[in-house]
């Protein structure tokens, strides 16, 4: 059989702000996984299915063991959801969404490249008492394919404590 390779990849960068507005974290550019629900939301696309395309960004705890164990990389296959999910989702139309030329440029669409921005003003995610802090260890980007949400793009890192009056910007790019 055949062995086919997707160009699809995506990477994510997060940027961490106190509540006077100042950066106090940038973790750069990483890696984050396209999962198997991205490639079906494309072939429902391509097969005139009901899709509505990315439906909103999930942000989860995961699991605290990951702090001392490692964080486990996400399968393509099998990653479906988030772990310890936060509700709700953050809707597409609160995410800052553009088309990006072949040098990473805002275009007018429509291009091969998307630059998801979503920003986690003070207060999201709520914090659970008695924590002043959520702490975060992945995310997801959702679409909707037949009334099904399907998760198209997961992320799970090294914990990240978002303090109640912090804002967290996400930006997510992805390359198809």
């Amino acid at each position: 059989m055949e062995n086919i390779v997707s160009g699809i990849k995506g990477i994510y960068r997060d940027i961490l702000h106190d509540a006077e507005g100042r950066v106090i974290e940038d973790r750069g550019w990483r890696s984050n996984t396209i999962l198997d629900g991205c490639r079906l939301l494309l072939a429902g696309f391509m097969m005139n299915e009901t899709a509505a395309g990315i439906t909103g960004l999930g942000v989860g705890q995961g699991e605290a063991r990951w702090d001392t164990e490692g964080v486990p990389t996400p399968h393509p296959g099998t990653t479906t959801g988030l772990l310890n999910r936060y509700n709700p989702l953050i809707p597409f139309s609160e995410l800052d969404v553009v088309y990006l030329d072949q040098n990473d440029q805002v275009i007018v669409g429509p291009g091969s490249r998307l630059q998801i921005t979503a920003t986690l003003n003070p207060g999201y995610p709520a914090p659970t008492a008695p924590l002043t802090h959520y702490p975060l260890r992945e995310f997801g980007l959702f679409a909707d394919l037949d009334g099904t949400e399907v998760m198209i793009n997961n992320i799970r890192h090294p914990v990240l404590h978002k303090e109640e009056t912090s804002t967290l910007i996400r930006v997510i790019r992805l390359y198809f």
